[in-house]
């Protein structure tokens, strides 16, 4: 008879490269990412962040008591399933010990988190990655986390939003425009602040590609790889 459905097991040898983990060798097993906001390639669990990561647990217990107890939020709002995926841009709080975290990538592409006021946590930015006309004429956009919004049509996309948290609200429209401060997502130049040269159309369905620059250089990256954030963005590294 064959097997139905998919395993409830993950070995860490095997986890995406999205997860910022050293022990896969030492340690054989580690939980697996529920479906959710973000897909599992691009998610860290909230166990792993909690004690492999953040390192505020030492075991898997620990951290699902700390999460159970609700003692965490995701982008303002309390989670307590371990296997909840937290992605790029999500933001991660500890409300009782004053603790904030947004979810970065590094120059490795793997997800971390940096740590943020309070301030800074009530604001996210979402990418958008969809728009489609629903029902009544309207518009609806779709961002990089699953969210969707209604909107009008100077939204594009590729652009970004800042919305407000835990109340999602639009607040500010990044346009992916000539001089746009980017974050690079993935591939050889992950993690880097460049500012947008030029959009180059590729024929033969194959992706756009950017002409980008950085403080040191110029270079080209595909287009889908850069995330439109605003100037204050990025300033702790």
């Amino acid at each position: 008879m064959a097997k139905r459905g998919g395993t409830k097991h993950l070995k860490r040898i095997a986890s995406a490269k999205a997860i910022p983990i050293t022990d896969k060798k030492e340690r054989k097993w580690m939980t697996r990412t529920a479906p959710g906001t973000h897909p599992a390639k691009h998610a860290i669990p909230l166990g792993v962040l909690v004690r492999d990561i953040l390192k505020i647990a030492t075991t898997l217990r620990e951290a699902r008591q700390i999460i159970s107890g609700r003692m965490l939020e995701v982008d303002g709002a309390v989670r307590t399933n371990e296997k909840f995926p937290v992605g790029l841009m999500d933001v991660v709080s500890f409300p009782k010990g004053g603790k904030y975290y947004r979810i970065m990538v590094d120059n490795k592409g793997r997800l971390v988190p940096s740590e943020i006021s309070k301030d800074q946590a009530a604001l996210k930015i979402l990418r958008v990655v969809g728009k489609h006309t629903i029902p009544g004429g309207k518009l609806s956009l779709t961002f990089h986390d699953g969210r969707n919004l209604l909107s009008d049509n100077h939204i594009r996309v590729g652009d970004s939003v800042v919305v407000t948290l835990p109340k999602v609200a639009l607040k500010t429209h990044l346009k992916r425009d000539k001089g746009s401060r980017c974050l690079v997502m993935d591939g050889k130049h992950a993690g880097s602040i460049v500012n947008l040269k030029e959009i180059i159309e590729r024929k033969g369905g194959k992706p756009s590609e950017a002409l980008v620059s950085d403080k040191s250089e110029e270079f080209i990256t595909v287009a889908k790889y850069l995330f439109v954030v605003d100037e204050a963005f990025g300033s702790k590294g």
